[in-house]
């Protein structure tokens, strides 16, 4: 295995630490919001819909800018799109936190989401340059970790920190722990020096035709589907079966424990024979995710005792893939257009898992249960059967 390379005067290991923590605290808002959703909807006076709106503002913003935020990194580096971002993130949280009506603040997490998408970018961006390709893998899974690593600190923090100040405290310690990650990160992050002074003509076309993108777009399109249907509905799924609501709980929280453990393992493993074991990687999980899908559904017949270790299972299949893609995206596409490259793969993941959410609801409501995780096989399989087809990518 290489050695890491030192990239600026910090450790490699030190820049990891930095882009994880910076990604954990704006999951800490994006996901950690639905912990206090009663809180919000009774303060705010919110509707069903309102409130879905207020909790996904974040995501929404962040969604709207992720290929700009590319740009911004590919064209300034990273360490000047990070305090942009932050400053801006900061300030949707800061006036989310004093709102007085449902309209600011919604707007404010929008914009605050606008500033955060920089931090996922960048974090690649850094990661790609501080690792060599056999250890990408492996950093990109554990930035990826931190993810639903935030998410559950924020589940247990929000909800405590909203009974002791209110909603406001708890949306301006968020603010206070966004400000703090992303100054760190940019301190410790080192601008690469700039490949070509002349600019790129039709970047997206590029990298559109990039041998392996569109493949590699429709792998993360149909893998994002199978992730959020695992996240979205494993609970009212396993309610419908029977289960308690501690053991459906319970279900929940191992899938968010078997997404941290497989981002690093599927990481670590598509790191094998150079880096250059990405596409293969990319089958395996479709393969784990379509076997896990078709265990859980005969589990939910069961009880607790088999749905907890197919869920497991399914889990370490269904929410283990997003760094592979995200590694392959940046390989894949010309250095100076690496981290637009990555852009371009989490816009594709952010807005087809928003448009397909609300679809898998539907389709459990008319087909019923047996059916939706069976459907959620044949995407994973499908989605390993387009990896297998493609070619493999010049690691550098």
């Amino acid at each position: 295995m290489e050695d890491v390379k030192r990239v600026g005067p910090h450790p490699p290991g030190l820049v990891l630490a930095a882009a994880a923590g910076a990604q954990a605290a704006v999951a800490f808002v994006s996901i950690g919001l639905p912990a206090i959703g009663p809180e919000l909807s009774r303060s705010f006076q919110l509707s069903l819909a309102e409130l879905g709106a207020v909790l996904t503002a974040e995501l929404f913003g962040s969604g709207l800018t992720l290929i700009a935020a590319g740009m911004a990194v590919d064209r300034f580096g990273t360490r000047a799109p990070i305090l942009a971002g932050t400053a801006l993130g900061v300030a949707g949280l800061g006036v989310a936190a004093t709102a007085g009506s449902a309209a600011v603040l919604v707007t404010a997490l929008v914009v605050s989401g606008v500033g955060s998408a920089v931090v996922p970018i960048a974090g690649t961006g850094a990661l790609f340059r501080a690792y060599p390709p056999a250890q990408r893998g492996w950093a990109l899974g554990v930035r990826q970790m931190s993810v639903p690593l935030g998410g559950t600190i924020a589940a247990l923090a929000m909800p405590a920190l909203e009974d002791y100040g209110g909603i406001g405290l708890t949306l301006g310690v968020a603010a206070v722990v966004v400000a703090i990650t992303g100054l760190f990160f940019a301190y410790v992050t080192a601008d690469p020096p700039r490949l070509s002074s002349a600019r790129v003509h039709q970047p997206l076309r590029n990298i559109w035709r990039t041998p392996g993108m569109q493949r590699l777009l429709t792998v993360a399109a149909l893998y994002i589907v199978v992730l959020q249907a695992v996240l979205a509905f494993t609970v009212p799924a396993a309610r419908a079966a029977g289960l308690t609501a501690f053991a459906a709980s319970a279900t929940f929280f191992v899938v968010n424990v078997s997404a941290m453990v497989s981002r690093i393992a599927w990481g670590h493993v598509a790191d094998r024979s150079g880096g250059s074991r990405r596409a293969r990687t990319l089958v395996e999980v479709g393969i784990v995710a379509a076997v896990g899908a078709l265990l859980f559904t005969l589990a939910l017949h069961f009880g607790a005792v088999v749905v907890i270790p197919a869920a497991v299972l399914f889990g370490f299949g269904a929410l283990g893939w997003n760094a592979l893609v995200y590694v392959s995206a940046g390989e894949r596409a010309a250095p100076e257009l690496a981290a637009r490259s990555v852009a371009v793969a989490a816009t594709v993941v952010f807005l087809i898992g928003a448009i397909s959410t609300p679809l898998l609801g539907a389709l459990a409501s008319h087909a019923g249960w047996d059916v939706f995780w069976i459907v959620t096989a044949v995407l994973a399989t499908a989605g390993a059967l387009v990896a297998a087809t493609l070619p493999a990518t010049v690691v550098r």
